[in-house]
């Protein structure tokens, strides 16, 4: 199994991870990490990784600390029989690092590391009270005998100094010292007397300069003080070495509960660094079913995004993998073919084990093992063949396959006759199916291609090659029997025209061959139609921008004119103030004045002939929709709702004639009358935001299209993020006019209201 988890390079994908490991005994499991394939520990492991992944993207991400190996430290204590007081801080580490994490992982999949660091925490307090876990040293509160020891041991010190300090200062007077200092040489304080004086101080000497033009020489005065400080520090050893033995009998009482806690770390440390790496490659976490088809939508290889990021300009191909019981890949040589089984391959490991999948969205269904024939296997030293190699394998696969394994296959039966190959190969792939196997193949073989075809249970597609530039396009196509194109690559690699000619009419079954050519000619045809339609949908695009243009032209001319024909009212209307202050009639004063107002408003009103009772229209002022009830001279009494309001004409815009609102809370859907509907809806309802926005694009488009004046958006309240980015969106849409939260009874504040432009 380890063999076939090597061929779809799992090693060189684990290493990935290494950057971001912090526990050192994660960095040695990644070496020797065999994925697992069981559906219970997917799950447990998905939910892990998930659980950080949130965390990240909420900005709660964990942070560890370089953790050493407790196994190692472990192994150290039992050889010494003690543990140094270093080791005890790294055991202190752990234990603190783990209760520091306790409100981040309580009730979460990590709860056991909360579980073990509560039931260590008296195991804690006895090493911070031992041990200095900043500095790595015994403390000297650890006992009251080390602390009377140190503290005689900082008096001597501090005795011995002042001293020292005395006859250094007595021999410098002298002259009989190289310089005013004293040193401290190989555990004892010494004098750096000049040669020819050394006679003259009195002390032991313990050496000379290199140049032997200085001796160094103890003073006599300190020798007593310096073997009463050795002999505190014997006592301070002494009391240390109880302690440790005290501690590390707590220790090693702890032993198996340690373990455990270093087992719990280091899932923890794997899981983070999963999380970590699946954000670089912007994975989805896939689907587990128990049975269905393998759908994996718009994937990559994680390997090639991952290098693609060191490579500035990298283009990338991302590919749909379908499959129900066989799939048949064809298509040109390094057109990205064994590229797709792996990919397939590993994206099956990845969701087995806990990784985000680099794809768009992922159903995985359970399969019981992962079975890979792919490269040359030969073994000269074995004295086997390629092609006795590759049988060898394929007859382990045969052996090992039962119902629900996957079987990836690379060029099977290669190396032999290719008539014989591809019957063989039709065989075994026959015999797997059978057996209840999925099967993924890829194959160059004419003749297997033939046998293939036979069966429905075959699904074929090709890696796409473009016939123009003879490059592949790295593109899987569905229901398509692609080409190798080997004579198109000898083209373009410079093989001569004639000799190519020649080697196509040495074709056994041309009538293959020239399909082939066929559905090329039929593929620049489409490529030609995709071409000129594109051109036409830019054509479309930028006429309906010219529109828009247009129309807000017009709109801006006509807000001006408004504005100069009021500015003029006003202006008019001032003087007619000041004619109708000198009235004295108030009966004639209020005739001038109903004159004056219908000399205005024939400037903008219709012709009261094209307003009828029953028509709906819009209010520009109130910006809502109505319904006429009745019409006096220029005026029209309009419902709203259960309001009645009078309204001059040239506030009314007529949308359609008949019946149009009952109540505020009911919406005219009747298309008898109306050329267009009033209300469309979409439910963006457990989308994430990227996936929302894309559908909500295509619906605003499709109601502009179909001339749906309102669109009430569906995104429910949850955490918020989707309502904001939605709304956000049509803040500056051009398809928009404007948006409003939706009235309580239609979602509240779970719901928007977008009001659409309509076309001219």
């Amino acid at each position: 199994m380890a063999k076939d988890f090597s061929l779809l390079e799992w090693e060189n994908l684990i290493s990935y991870l290494e950057p971001f490991l912090r526990v050192e005994p994660s960095k040695s499991t990644i070496k020797r990490w065999n994925p697992l394939i069981s559906p219970s520990k997917s799950r447990e492991l998905l939910e892990e990784t998930k659980f950080l992944w949130e965390l990240l993207e909420r900005g709660l991400g964990i942070e560890l600390p370089t953790l050493s190996s407790l196994k190692k430290i472990f192994e150290y204590g039992d050889r010494r029989g003690l543990f140094l007081p270093s080791e005890i801080t790294h055991i202190g580490t752990w234990i603190l690092t783990a209760k520091g994490l306790d409100k981040t992982l309580k009730n979460s999949p990590f709860n056991s590391i909360v579980e073990i660091s509560k039931s260590l925490e008296p195991l804690l307090k006895e090493i911070s009270h031992v041990c200095d876990l900043q500095r790595g040293e015994i403390r000297d509160q650890a006992s009251y005998n080390l602390y009377l020891i140190r503290q005689k041991i900082a008096q001597l010190k501090e005795e011995i100094l002042n001293r020292l300090e005395r006859i250094k200062d007595h021999y410098v007077s002298l002259g009989y010292l190289q310089d005013n200092l004293f040193l401290y040489k190989e555990g004892r304080y010494v004098l750096p007397v000049k040669l020819e004086y050394k006679n003259k101080v009195k002390g032991l000497l313990q050496g000379f300069s290199q140049s032997g033009s200085t001796a160094f020489i103890e003073p006599i005065g300190i020798i007593n003080l310096r073997n009463d400080l050795e002999e505190l520090y014997w006592e301070e050893q002494r009391e240390i070495s109880q302690l440790l033995k005290s501690i590390t009998f707590m220790i090693l009482a702890q032993r198996d509960t340690l373990l455990r806690l270093e087992y719990f770390m280091i899932r923890l440390d794997l899981a983070l660094a999963k999380a970590k790496l699946g954000r670089l490659y912007r994975g989805v976490f896939p689907e587990l079913i128990e049975t269905g088809d393998l759908e994996i939508k718009q994937a990559i290889h994680p390997i090639l995004f991952l290098k693609s990021l060191e490579q500035e300009g990298a283009t990338l191909v991302f590919n749909n993998y379908h499959l129900k019981d066989c799939l048949v890949i064809t298509g040109p040589n390094l057109g990205g073919k064994t590229v797709s089984l792996k990919t397939i391959g590993l994206i099956l490991l990845m969701a087995y084990n806990g990784f985000l999948v680099p794809a768009r969205e992922a159903k995985v269904p359970r399969f019981s093992e992962i079975l890979v024939d792919m490269g040359d296997e030969q073994n000269l030293l074995a004295g086997d063949s390629s092609f006795s190699s590759h049988l060898k394998n394929l007859k382990r696969i045969l052996e090992k396959s039962k119902s629900n394994s996957l079987v990836l296959l690379d060029e099977p039966g290669r190396g032999t006759d290719p008539a014989e190959g591809a019957a063989l190969v039709f065989a075994i792939v026959d015999n797997l199916i059978k057996k209840g196997s999925k099967v993924v193949l890829t194959t160059h073989s004419y003749h297997l291609k033939t046998l293939l075809m036979r069966r429905e249970e075959f699904a074929l597609a090709t890696m796409g090659f473009d016939p123009d530039s003879h490059h592949p396009t790295f593109q899987l196509i569905y229901g398509l029997l692609g080409g190798s194109y080997a004579f198109e690559l000898a083209e373009k690699i410079g093989f001569d025209a004639s000799l190519l000619s020649y080697a196509k009419s040495l074709l056994v079954d041309r009538e293959y061959y020239h399909w082939q050519e066929r559905y090329a000619d039929e593929l620049k045809k489409l490529k030609a139609l995709r071409a000129e339609w594109e051109e036409k949908v830019k054509m479309v695009a930028t006429r309906e921008r010219e529109l828009e243009t247009f129309k807000r032209d017009l709109q801006r001319r006509f807000d001006e004119k408004v504005a100069k024909v009021f500015e003029d009212w006003q202006r008019e209307f001032r003087e007619f103030l000041q004619r109708l202050s000198s009235k004295k009639s108030k009966q004639r004063a209020h005739g001038e004045f109903q004159r004056f107002i219908k000399e205005r408003e024939s400037i903008f009103f219709e012709d009261k002939d094209t307003l009828y009772a029953g028509d709906r229209v819009w209010l520009t002022s109130l910006k809502r929709e109505g319904k006429i009830l009745k019409i006096k001279g220029n005026h029209a009494e309009v419902q709203i709702g259960s309001l009645k309001i009078e309204v001059p004409f040239y506030e009314l815009k007529r949308m359609s004639s008949g019946p149009c609102l009952r109540d505020s809370k009911e919406f005219c859907l009747k298309e008898d009358k109306s050329p267009v509907n009033y209300r469309d809806r979409i439910i963006l309802l457990g989308e994430n935001i990227d996936t929302g926005l894309l559908l909500l694009e295509r619906k605003l488009n499709e109601c502009f299209l179909k001339g749906v004046k309102s669109l009430i958006i569906i995104h429910g309240h949850g955490s918020g993020k989707l309502r904001l980015a939605v709304r956000e969106y049509l803040k500056d849409h051009p398809l928009i006019e404007r948006f409003e939260v939706a009235p309580p009874y239609e979602g509240g504040n779970g719901a928007t209201i977008a009001y659409i432009c309509q076309k001219n």
